[in-house]
């Protein structure tokens, strides 16, 4: 048997009131009323409730509510209980403390009298219960799972550098100029360590052209490096370095970022100022940049502020929790803060191929298109707003054996709309050589629906 007195926090103060204790012949559960009126007393599991009633106690004002119970092992003299409102301890008829389990509940009532409290005489030990469990503590909000990965961020800018520092490299491009026997450093671009293999990821134009490179840790030590392969398609490139690894940089879901999320860029600007961090937030996602150049168009890019330059290409872009989200690619001219990078999961889909076949498959059509705009679809008076011409199409193609005809327009790719907004090559990025697609064809004033499937592009395409 033991003594047991729990207080909430209160008082009370009573002007007209009538006791009714309550008796039980079986044991109640927590919380069960056993007094009736303004006040409530109970026993816990595996007790029985010998008697209840109300102790008036004293006419003076109640303490502040908050509570100091010191709890002492019943012994063989008196026990004494300190508490904000003390109940008189009953004994029993031997003048002894009667050894119940006993809980006190102080309760409030508006009127001039002394404070009264609510008691129940238990006998039995109570059921062992963790401390918490007749009051559970309320769950924490949950965050919806983009939200949480954006505010996950555990590290300082500080921290995240101290650790993503060895991971990241500066990587030199050699060539054999016009007269020359040996190759030379013709251009520097940055790039990271990927796993424990050696393999580095950067720009397909930092290493476009090289035939010797080499990979300078953030210590100053260089190394060679192998070409395992390379994609201008999405600009991502894969080498690999023999020997022991610094260290891998963690590689992050794209997926989750936010704008206005912070996030810094590593690099070598300039290919001289190496191990530079900048710091900036991710502007917006999904953008398309085309090549001025004739190249192809970069898809579904992160646009952000964090400054980089010439010799930042390929430096990973990470968030404060550590993770490389992207590796920068290009920046605008002219233009103030208006940087990009290609998102960690095209870099892992891309990787992932280079290193097993050196050479990613896209899907192949077998046509050539011209995109339509504005002025060609009113000057034609074209039936589309917007779409890609067929110009003409490859002998024993996907499109001829499916009956695609010059003059066609493809206005759709499952439904996804192409045109102005939508590159072919980007809304035929997320399929593989194999996949069956639906294409929405205009021919004249008839719409059509076709089902392909899509071919490995060949090497010479």
């Amino acid at each position: 048997m033991r003594l047991v007195i729990r207080f909430l926090a209160g008082a009370l103060v009573l002007s007209v009131f009538a006791a009714q204790p309550a008796f039980a012949q079986e044991s109640p559960t927590p919380g069960q009323s056993l007094v009736q009126g303004p006040m409530t007393a109970w026993c816990d599991p595996g007790q029985t409730l010998l008697s209840g009633g109300y102790e008036l106690l004293g006419t003076e004002p109640p303490p502040p509510p908050e509570v100091t119970v010191e709890e002492t092992p019943v012994a063989e003299s008196p026990v004494v209980i300190v508490a904000a409102s003390r109940p008189t301890i009953r004994q029993d008829g031997n003048g002894g403390i009667a050894q119940f389990g006993w809980t006190a509940v102080p309760n409030t009532l508006v009127g001039t009298a002394g404070p009264l409290v609510a008691y129940a005489l238990c006998a039995g030990e109570p059921s062992a219960a963790p401390p918490s469990a007749s009051i559970p503590a309320p769950p924490p909000p949950k965050l919806e799972p983009r939200m949480d990965a954006a505010r996950s961020a555990g590290m300082t800018p500080i921290e995240v550098v101290e650790l993503l520092s060895p991971a990241v490299v500066t990587v030199i491009n050699k060539q054999i100029e016009e007269g020359a026997t040996e190759a030379v450093p013709t251009g520097s671009g940055s790039g990271f360590f990927l796993n424990e293999d050696g393999h580095v990821v950067t720009n397909e134009h930092v290493v476009n052209g090289g035939v010797e490179f080499v990979v300078e840790l953030f210590d100053g030590t260089e190394l060679p490096a192998t070409l395992i392969g390379a994609d201008a398609n999405s600009d991502v490139a894969v080498l690999k370095v023999d020997g022991p690894v610094p260290a891998v940089a963690r590689v992050g879901d794209s997926e989750s970022l936010l704008p206005g999320q912070p996030v810094l860029a590593l690099g070598s600007p300039l290919g001289t100022f190496t191990n530079t961090v900048t710091e900036g937030i991710v502007s917006a996602l999904g953008r398309t940049v085309p090549d001025e150049d004739g190249g192809p168009e970069l898809l579904n890019l992160i646009q952000h502020d964090a400054a980089i330059n010439p010799g930042n290409s390929g430096g990973p872009l990470v968030t404060l929790a550590g993770e490389v989200v992207g590796i920068n690619t290009l920046g605008i001219i002219d233009a103030q803060g208006l940087f990009f990078a290609v998102p960690s999961e095209t870099v892992q889909r891309i990787t992932e191929e280079l290193i097993a076949e050196g050479a990613v498959d896209y899907p192949y059509l077998g046509v050539t298109l011209v995109p339509l705009d504005e002025e060609t679809i009113v000057q034609w008076a074209l039936p589309v707003d917007e779409g890609f011409y067929v110009q003409s199409v490859v002998p024993g193609s996907p499109s001829e054996q499916v009956g695609i005809q010059v003059g066609d327009i493809l206005t759709a790719v499952n439904l996804e709309r192409v045109g102005e907004r939508q590159s072919m090559v980007g809304a035929l990025f997320q399929y593989k050589p194999g996949d069956q697609v639906q294409l929405t064809v205009q021919r004249g004033l008839v719409s059509m629906r076709v089902d392909i499937v899509l071919a490995e592009r060949p090497a010479a395409v």
